[in-house]
């Protein structure tokens, strides 16, 4: 049995474990997203409670507003997570969702292993821009795990199960909806065209399947409201404007190289593909192009989508040449001794190489986040008399985990709670545009909390009517002269 299993690791197997054990490593990144940390503090809310939040506890500015928690089931499983294996368990709890999301992509893309694998490696890296403990991750996996039942044509009455948990999991669940559609729209032409019985009934059962999965979505503590939610995101104007992930894709920056390769790659496959135009693939993949082009948020997803859609056109072009040859001829050549414990030297080095990366960036996340955040400013205002609080848009997170209750943020991540109109004041202050003494006096502002280098920091330290409390290497504190903070000390 042992000699069995020494002898079965052959080039093909080896590629596969390598390619996805390298995906698993690259995908075990610090935390360093700032809305990780409200994302905790909300699971620890809704642990402690037993109940949903319906308004907004973490701001004294929109204090009571209603808020959608769209993403509770995802944070009570984060806290969780959290309090059995801490941030680091995080890490390699998301690292292992998002390289069994890329197993499902590299189980629909044909000319496995070689070609399969450059393909989902290519697909990997595109969409590595977004990867982390993210609640995101989960509306990339049940893409994934979405494409590949209506690809397979198999298990599709788990979709509505998946749906349901899906809208409880993150706001990206109309994803899951939007995907039937190219489908359906697919399984009609064919049936229009063919007027096969076979092409009916699965047509019929598609959109049976479709309709259950879109009132499975009602499943949810929020009912009928989850169903604007996306919309509402999708439509900010400052969302859109001020949130850098839903910016456009900066072809100047070396991160979305792979995206451009990945799309240049598309296009030249669909144009010298020897296959006939298929309906459904241009409707998966037009449409995420154009999202991933719009912006970055969507990239992973049109990876994702296009990565087999990809390999489905690369195949008749593959087969054939003169590398596809020789690499079957090397896959037939039978395994002697010193070509298997080659092959198994090579992945134990891989398997240390990849422990000892991952284990880094397990070490190094406490050091990133103090680059990151304001940890040592925090560890001051723990010390301090509460106050109304001006912060940094991308530090409320954090605020929160470390200081809520006893201190509530100007705002954070949460910006569907807060709304245009509210982050137009917050920008109005940070850029120090016509009436930002007016908005700090409106909310009645005592302490400033915000990075060293801004503008405002500086107009604030030559300020007569604010004091500087505390500074370090990210983060600088001002007090209102003869605030309420002030006065404490």
């Amino acid at each position: 049995m042992v000699g069995r299993v020494f002898m079965a690791l052959d080039a093909k197997r080896l590629l596969v474990i390598i390619l996805f054990v390298s995906i698993f490593v690259m995908a075990a990144q610090e935390i360093t997203d700032p809305d990780f940390f409200w994302h905790l503090r909300t699971g620890q809310l809704i642990w402690e409670s037993r109940s949903i939040p319906r308004q907004d506890p973490f701001s004294y500015t929109v204090q009571d507003r209603s808020w959608i928690a769209h993403e509770w089931l995802t944070e009570t499983i984060f806290f969780a997570l959290y309090s059995l294996i801490g941030q680091r368990g995080l890490i390699l709890a998301s690292a292992f969702l998002i390289t069994c999301t890329f197993i499902l992509v590299y189980l629909q893309c044909e000319g496995r292993p070689w070609l399969a694998t450059f393909v989902i490696l290519l697909a990997a890296l595109t969409s590595a821009i977004s990867w982390g403990v993210r609640p995101q991750m989960f509306s990339l996996f049940l893409s994934a795990l979405t494409l590949y039942i209506l690809h397979k044509r198999r298990c599709l009455w788990l979709l509505p199960p998946l749906m349901a948990l899906w809208v409880n999991l993150h706001g990206g669940y109309l994803l899951g909806l939007a995907l039937f559609c190219p489908y359906i729209i697919g399984q009609a032409a064919t049936y229009l065209r063919e007027r096969r019985r076979r092409n009916y009934g699965h047509l019929r059962q598609l959109s049976l399947v479709f309709l259950l999965s879109g009132a499975a979505t009602l499943l949810n503590p929020h009912g009928w409201r989850i169903l604007s939610y996306p919309f509402g995101t999708l439509g900010s104007q400052a969302m859109q404007g001020y949130i850098a992930e839903w910016f456009s894709p900066d072809f100047h920056q070396a991160r979305f190289q792979p995206l451009a390769l990945l799309i240049l790659l598309a296009l030249a496959t669909l144009a010298l593909s020897k296959l006939p135009a298929d309906l459904t693939d241009m409707l998966l993949l037009l449409p995420f192009s154009y999202a991933a082009l719009r912006s970055a948020r969507h990239v992973p997803l049109f990876a994702v989508v296009a990565a087999p859609i990809i390999g489905k056109h690369l195949v008749p072009i593959w087969e054939g040449s003169r590398v596809q040859k020789r690499l079957s001829q090397k896959g037939q050549t039978r395994l002697n001794l010193r070509l298997c414990a080659l092959n198994w030297f090579l992945l134990l080095l891989i398997l240390c190489a990849g422990s000892f990366k991952a284990a880094l960036s397990l070490k190094e996340n406490e050091s990133l986040q103090r680059q990151t955040f304001p940890v040592a400013a925090v560890d001051y205002l723990e010390g301090e008399e509460r106050g109304n609080i001006y912060n940094l848009y991308h530090w409320g997170g954090y605020l929160i985990w470390r200081l809520y209750p006893e201190w509530q943020v100007f705002i954070d991540g949460r910006a569907d709670v807060y709304g245009d109109a509210f982050i137009g004041e917050y920008l109005e202050v940070y850029q120090v545009r016509q009436g930002w003494r007016d908005t700090l006096e409106k909310y009645e502002v005592d302490l400033v909390l915000i990075d060293r280098d801004s503008a405002l920091a500086t107009i604030l330290d030559n300020h007569s009517d604010w004091r500087k409390a505390y500074e370090d290497e990210v983060a600088v504190i001002f007090t209102r002269v003869g605030g309420a903070v002030a006065k404490a000390r």
